[in-house]
């Protein structure tokens, strides 16, 4: 009994597909039928456009395949005009692609290394001197709270190493607010870090002032005059009396 009604389920399945595919086809051959269009006998009418929306498109960048466009009007546009059509003809030249091409590559080759040395991310590579920097910077952060800083800042004056000077100034400072239980010194710390931990509203501008001072000095390896050391030997001595 389940046999047969499963063979009449079949067929009906099998008549109901081929039902399908015959409907399927005569579809095709009715959107495949050809439509003869009628006759057009109408005249042709053949329109120009104006010459002024000629005049429109000649002097479109868009549409300059072959005649240069005019320049612009505008200095300014003007003089970028000019610059690119000289650039544009510099980097097709024979000169660039046989010699500067590589002298500019070498140029930015040269920059990227400078700025990687300045970051101290080859500091390791090329080995900077002792004598440049008498207190490394790990060695001084590892003994933060032992090292004798006022005989140390007298030795780095003595020497008009101002840079190292204001480092120790700093690092003093450091210590002083820790001192203070201001700051929580780590020395995986940044000094943005300590900024933002200080709490104490009436330091925090000065010593965010100080910090941006050390930063400029040290990171950026410029060279402090006396005048100059004398103004911010100050600032921490003023900063340091108000802890």
């Amino acid at each position: 009994m389940i046999s047969s009604v499963l063979k009449r389920i079949t067929l009906t399945i099998l008549f109901v597909s081929i039902g399908i595919c015959l409907q399927a086809q005569k579809n095709k051959k009715a959107d495949t039928a050809t439509v003869r269009a009628p006759f057009d006998q109408s005249r042709i009418v053949q329109r120009l456009p104006s010459t002024e929306r000629l005049d429109d498109f000649r002097n479109d960048r868009e549409y300059r395949y072959h005649n240069d466009a005019p320049p612009p009007e505008n200095p300014l546009a003007k003089f970028w005009y000019w610059l690119m059509r000289k650039l544009s003809a510099f980097f097709q030249s024979s000169s660039y692609e046989n010699f500067w091409q590589y002298v500019i590559l070498a140029t930015i080759g040269g920059f990227a290394l400078w700025l990687l040395y300045k970051s101290e991310f080859l500091g390791g590579i090329f080995g900077r001197k002792a004598q440049d920097d008498p207190l490394s910077y790990n060695r001084i952060t590892e003994n933060i709270h032992e090292l004798d800083f006022n005989k140390l800042i007298d030795e780095a004056v003595e020497n008009h190493n101002y840079r190292l000077a204001i480092r120790l100034y700093y690092l003093k400072t450091l210590k002083q607010l820790t001192d203070k239980q201001l700051i929580h010194w780590q020395p995986t710390k940044t000094n943005r870090i300590y900024v933002d931990e200080l709490g104490n509203l009436r330091l925090k501008a000065d010593f965010e002032r100080l910090t941006s001072q050390f930063e400029y000095v040290w990171y950026g390896d410029f060279t402090v005059s006396e005048a100059e050391f004398g103004d911010i030997k100050e600032a921490f001595s003023n900063f340091s009396a108000r802890i």
